[in-house]
């Protein structure tokens, strides 16, 4: 069995004193009736890591809001995983039938946002906040298409701050 410290050591709240006091580059993708996911991106994990594998990881906190719901954790993200969120918003931009998603390696946190066709996009939402162990929280955010280009743009400012770094197959 465990001590308490160790149990304290992988609490969220923990990970949460971790976090740099810098001001973080903030995506959000934002909803209807006040609904959102909110990516608070504060640097890398490694930041003395070049490589792919390593040097990709990012401290990040997530704050959620669904309906009365409200949560926040600190999950395991990289930042290709922004990369294909963004590539995916961007076509979404263009093709209100499109759809977009943000899968994350750590399987922490789940979007995909499937148009209509009329510019109503529905993002269903999965959200665990210990990688493979933790709680888990499911909801859906309802946005139109003219929350994409905000959402785009705030993409475009995490991937100047934090672009990739090397090649997987390097």
């Amino acid at each position: 069995m465990g001590s308490r410290e160790d149990a304290d050591d992988k609490a969220p709240d923990s990970k949460r004193a971790q976090l740099p006091s810098r001001t973080p580059v903030v995506v959000t993708l934002m909803g209807d009736g006040g609904a959102e996911v909110r990516f608070e991106i504060f640097g890398r994990e490694h930041p003395e890591q070049s490589d792919y594998w390593d040097g990709n990881w990012l401290l990040t906190h997530v704050i959620l809001r669904a309906g009365g719901f409200r949560g926040e954790f600190q999950p395991s993200l990289r930042v290709e995983e922004f990369v294909r969120l963004r590539d995916g918003v961007r076509v979404c931009m263009t093709d209100l039938r499109g759809t977009f998603v943000f899968e994350t390696m750590e399987d922490q946190l789940t979007i995909i946002a499937k148009g209509d066709g009329l510019g109503h996009f529905r993002a269903e939402c999965r959200a665990e906040d210990v990688a493979g162990t933790g709680n888990e929280l499911t909801f859906t955010v309802d946005l139109d298409q003219t929350y994409l280009q905000p959402l785009a743009s705030q993409l475009d400012a995490v991937l100047r701050a934090y672009p990739v770094l090397g090649h997987p197959n390097a």
